[in-house]
């Protein structure tokens, strides 16, 4: 098995989860130990599931080392993304007169979610950052418009008040939390 490392797309999603400073050392050491250990022992499979588990924790480490506002922006990002492709999917299979056109602003929401994600929590820079400002008012008046509408609607639907709550939340943590400090190694942005 030498030379069948991990698989590339996870080596890559753990140098963004990891602090500038410890990209190289344990990034290599957990190569190193899967090559010449995990690997031979495990076989292939097992062996990346070993290396996703050690992702992972390192994921929560990153997600502790935010803070609060950091913590509920990433839940609110997981719940949004997973309501956007919920919805996207309900109004696909219903086919209700102008689901397209639904479908297609479920798919933008659950797309603002993992475009949050992405940004904020693997370290994709501050420059890309800067567009998020637009999403996080973008989402919010999106929450705002659907939450009204819902109130007004003959039949109240409580998930799309849930929904419409939560991108209210989303917006407003993208706001507090764009520009600042969200982990080791990152750059503060300047007002």
């Amino acid at each position: 098995m030498s030379g069948a490392g991990p698989p590339v797309w996870a080596e890559w999603l753990l140098e963004r989860l990891l602090p500038a400073r410890d990209r190289e050392t344990v990034g290599g050491d957990l190569r190193e130990e899967y090559e010449e250990f995990v690997a031979p022992h495990l076989g292939r499979l097992r062996a990346n599931v070993w290396y996703l588990r050690q992702m992972i924790s390192f994921a929560r480490r990153c997600m502790q080392e935010g803070g609060t506002m950091t913590k509920l922006l990433a839940v609110s990002s997981v719940i949004t993304l997973l309501c956007g492709c919920w919805l996207a999917l309900m109004e696909c299979l219903l086919r209700h007169p102008g689901f397209e056109a639904r479908a297609a602003v479920a798919l933008l929401v659950a797309a603002a979610g993992v475009a949050t994600l992405l940004v904020r929590f693997l370290h994709a820079g501050v420059r890309r950052e800067r567009w998020l400002w637009t999403v996080a008012v973008a989402l919010m008046g999106l929450g705002v418009f659907s939450f009204a509408r819902n109130a007004r609607a003959a039949h109240f639907e409580g998930f799309v008040f849930i929904i419409s709550i939560v991108l209210v939340v989303q917006g407003l943590l993208m706001l507090t939390t764009l520009g600042r400090h969200s982990g080791p190694g990152r750059i503060v942005a300047r007002a």
